[in-house]
């Protein structure tokens, strides 16, 4: 007669529901700790008016607007000198007569830097006679790619940041060139900005010049920090009905990196909320996923 083998019975392993029931209550205390930390670390912003005011900003440095070397126009042997190195001009005062009673004038304005011709010179068409610089009006030529240069016009005013003087003054856009160079695949236009010099201004200083391109005066604003994004990358703020945070949708105008004008969604004196630290912000995405943090 064949022995009878024991019936084995089927032993319950208990430890995967421990470690399933382990990891159910760890999930509650992380988003039970997640909203407390959020909640806690909310800050308050009013939406408030302000004036909001962008611009462009570029950086050269300053050169004389007229920086000339005059010629003579026909043959003449120098009588007479009316000028010396040094000398302020003006436009059309003489500078010398030559031996048969003639007189040549200065074509321009500024300060004779340099002198060429001397008495009893025999002067050519083409000879140098000197250079006349004018230090008195100057300007800084920029580099404006092709996406900002429809912002500019001849004539728009703009301010010219003096570096080594920690002074402003104004300044005019004088001349747009319609050639362009090419630099990693986008065209630059060579702008110049005419600058009215103060006594202390000099040729060579690194300026920096600004235009005005958007501005909001008056604006109902906020803070960027106070502003949130959803995952469709729309901006909205949270705002509190009773012990109740929600989400209120809102549309943005100008920013000028700091502040940020609120077009719709808000009026002056709103107040709103937002998380004030990256950690929370941490902590609130993670609730984002999971539905939403008090909606």
């Amino acid at each position: 007669m064949a022995e009878q083998k024991p019936v084995r019975r089927k032993k319950h392993r208990k430890w995967p529901w421990i470690i399933l029931l382990a990891i159910i209550a760890l999930a509650v205390w992380f988003f039970a700790s997640t909203a407390k930390v959020a909640q806690q670390s909310l800050s308050e912003e009013i939406a408030q008016r302000r004036d909001i005011v962008t611009y462009y900003s570029f950086e050269g440095n300053l050169i004389p607007q007229t920086d000339e070397i005059q010629t003579a126009k026909e043959s003449l042997k120098v009588k007479e000198l009316y000028v010396a190195e040094g000398d302020p001009i003006q436009a059309g005062d003489p500078l010398l007569r030559g031996t048969d009673g003639t007189r040549l004038y200065a074509a321009h304005t500024g300060t004779v830097e340099t002198l060429y011709a001397e008495v009893d010179d025999t002067l050519q068409p083409g000879s140098q006679l000197c250079r006349i610089v004018d230090y008195d009006r100057l300007e800084v030529s920029v580099s404006v790619d092709e996406y900002d240069i429809s912002a500019l016009t001849e004539g728009k005013e703009g301010t010219v940041y003096l570096n080594a003087l920690g002074e402003t003054v104004p300044g005019m856009v004088t001349h747009i060139s319609r050639e362009a160079t090419s630099e990693g695949g986008v065209s630059f236009y060579e702008v110049k900005f005419g600058v009215d010099a103060l006594p202390q201004v000099r040729s060579g200083m690194s300026v920096e010049v600004q235009v005005l391109n958007q501005q909001a005066l008056g604006a109902v604003s906020l803070p960027l920090t106070a502003i949130s994004y959803d995952e469709y990358n729309k901006p909205y703020v949270l705002v509190k009905s009773g012990e109740e945070y929600g989400v209120q949708a809102i549309t943005l105008g100008v920013s000028d990196g700091q502040n940020v004008e609120i077009l719709t969604g808000l009026t002056e004196g709103d107040k709103v909320y937002y998380l004030s630290n990256d950690f929370a912000r941490f902590f609130a995405m993670q609730q984002e996923m999971m539905g939403g943090m008090g909606r």
